[in-house]
């Protein structure tokens, strides 16, 4: 077990990691959860950016617990989309 071996430094500095990446994770799906979930406000403003920006129309997927891949699939368009998010 890694932690086992770690110091307790380490084992701060890879919780404080985490953490930051467990919050980044959380707003990036509830971004998404909102503007799929919002079709009369946050949709159509959500089309007008991507098209302000001149990037091709897509929506944020939401991350799905029974797809293994679901999360990669949510941060990669986040990241391609990072001016718009």
């Amino acid at each position: 077990d890694e932690l086992a071996t770690m110091t307790e430094e380490a084992k701060e500095k890879f919780f404080g990691d985490v953490k930051a990446v467990s919050k980044a994770l959380s707003k990036i799906r509830k971004i998404s959860f909102k503007i799929i979930n919002s079709p009369t406000i946050l949709l159509p403003r959500w089309t007008a950016l991507v098209a302000e920006h001149k990037l091709p129309p897509k929506k944020l997927p939401r991350d799905v617990s029974t797809r293994w891949n679901s999360t990669y699939d949510m941060l990669n368009i986040a990241l391609q989309y990072k001016r718009v998010v």
